[in-house]
């Protein structure tokens, strides 16, 4: 949807308050932290639109173009905690983004929108979870070629029955993103966490509760590159991350990760495709010590592999039907799992 327009970035905001309000009212949800991107499908599956040089003399129309999807999915998890439990229900997935962007100049772009995402368990609702994470950011074309890509995002992570595990908090990034040919491109970028668990006072070294609220802050490096042809996407990603949390008992939650994710789109035909992709995750945790030998430092190798297929039944309806696996091998026997996720539905897109 494109409206041709001579409007200010005063409006430009206005836009983006409402859409964030309108969205939160629907109390649907959807950040786009790993732990749930890894585990459940989150994205509009369609081609990707990766930003492209512009010609010489090229001369923008001051447009703003919304853009975005929505989709309800079914799905059966075997293993809903991830654990040796192996607690597994149905469940319902919706998800929902919209994105405005609005063309300031030939080399300079606003943009805002919100992600939505909401899991239901049908059974096993202690781990219902819903998300909402609206962002704004500006995209600078400093050189043909070049791009530098800036966001700031607001994430609000709700378990609604565990209440322990909701947090609020925001996210900071900086990307470069360099095209070294047309359809290949590679970016290097810096993310910073900041997440407050307001139901949840940290664990003294001593196993007591402190009087202060549990508080993270997570700094990620990233280095993505991609190469897409018009029925081929491929792409390789890499991050190495730390967290540094205010939990003393071990230092339970400081640790330092590396992850890699390769990922291949292909469409068979105009409207049928799939998307593939497996993720590998090394966790190394400070101080955390094995339930098996408390002289023992935790370390988790962590599997993932998702597999989906999509159908577009029309020009803004698609089916998708997706398969992941999840597992971890690790020193400390509690944390060894598996599990696999089985899920459907319908999406739309405008």
């Amino acid at each position: 949807m494109i409206f041709k327009c001579d409007r200010t970035v005063r409006m430009f905001v206005f836009v983006f308050i409402f859409l964030s309000l309108f969205l939160w009212c629907l109390s649907s949800s959807f950040a786009l932290d790993e732990q749930i991107t890894d585990k459940y499908p989150v994205e509009e599956p369609s081609s990707p639109q990766e930003e492209r040089t512009r010609e010489p003399g090229y001369q923008p129309d001051r447009r703003v173009n919304i853009t975005g999807f929505a989709g309800i999915l079914q799905g059966y998890d075997n293993n809903v905690d991830l654990d040796s439990e192996r607690h597994n229900d149905g469940f319902n997935q919706g998800i929902a983004n919209v994105d405005v962007t609005y063309e300031q100049t030939k080399d300079l772009k606003l943009k805002a929108g919100v992600d939505v995402f909401e899991l239901i368990y049908y059974k096993y609702n202690i781990d219902n979870l819903s998300d909402i994470s609206p962002y704004t950011g500006v995209d600078l074309e400093l050189t043909p070629g070049l791009v530098s890509r800036n966001r700031f995002a607001f994430d609000y992570f709700s378990y609604p029955n565990r209440k322990e595990s909701t947090f609020a908090g925001i996210t900071l990034s900086s990307y470069l993103r360099h095209f070294i040919l047309e359809d290949i491109y590679h970016e290097l970028g810096y993310e910073y966490l900041y997440r407050w668990y307001p139901d949840r006072k940290i664990t003294l070294g001593s196993l007591e509760t402190g009087d202060d609220d549990r508080v993270d802050g997570r700094h990620k490096t990233k280095y993505n590159i991609g190469v897409y042809s018009t029925r081929l996407f491929v792409k390789l990603s890499n991050e190495i991350s730390w967290n540094d949390s205010n939990n003393g008992y071990q230092n339970y939650y400081d640790y330092w990760l590396y992850r890699v994710k390769p990922s291949v789109m292909f469409f068979f035909t105009d409207r049928f495709y799939t998307d593939v992709s497996f993720v590998y995750k090394y966790t190394h945790y400070n101080d955390r010590r094995s339930t098996e030998n408390s002289t023992r430092v935790v370390r988790d190798h962590t599997y993932m592999a998702n597999t989906s297929f999509y159908y577009d039944i029309s020009r803004n309806v698609t089916f998708g039907l997706t398969y992941s696996y999840s597992e971890n091998q690790s020193n400390d026997p509690f944390q060894k799992y598996s599990g696999s996720i089985l899920s459907g539905g319908i999406y739309y897109s405008f």
